[in-house]
């Protein structure tokens, strides 16, 4: 399960990555069927139960809200401080996770990259 996340997040890394940070916000009708789109694959990630893949796609629709908006990042690092806060929020949902299996040993190695994200953002931050 921990790979599906993975792969999720460096998809969603790289499409933030791919996305030119734009001083015009997007058309309303591409932003509102894009928003549709991603809030309907939220519902459905809620309605599995798969709180990893739900809470990647919550940091997509917030990355397409700020676009559509015409938000342009103040800071030069913008984007690393995102990609690290979005790790931050994916560790914290798996640590969940493993804290519902009761295996100690998943529940370390979560706890241990969840403490490496928080320290990547940190970082990032300063």
């Amino acid at each position: 399960m921990t790979g599906r996340h993975n792969l999720l997040a460096f998809m969603l890394f790289c499409l933030c990555v791919n996305q030119p940070a734009m001083a015009a916000a997007e058309t309303d009708a591409t932003c509102s069927a894009q928003r549709e789109h991603i809030s309907q694959q939220i519902k459905d990630a809620r309605l599995k139960g798969d709180s990893g893949q739900r809470v990647l796609l919550e940091a997509q629709l917030q990355n397409l809200t700020e676009r559509c908006s015409g938000v342009v990042p103040l800071q030069p690092n913008h984007a690393e401080i995102e990609r690290a806060m979005r790790l931050a929020t994916t560790r914290e949902a798996q640590l969940r996770e493993a804290l519902g299996t009761g295996d100690q040993q998943v529940i370390e190695v979560s706890k241990r990259r969840l403490d490496q994200a928080r320290k990547q953002l940190e970082a990032a931050k300063h």
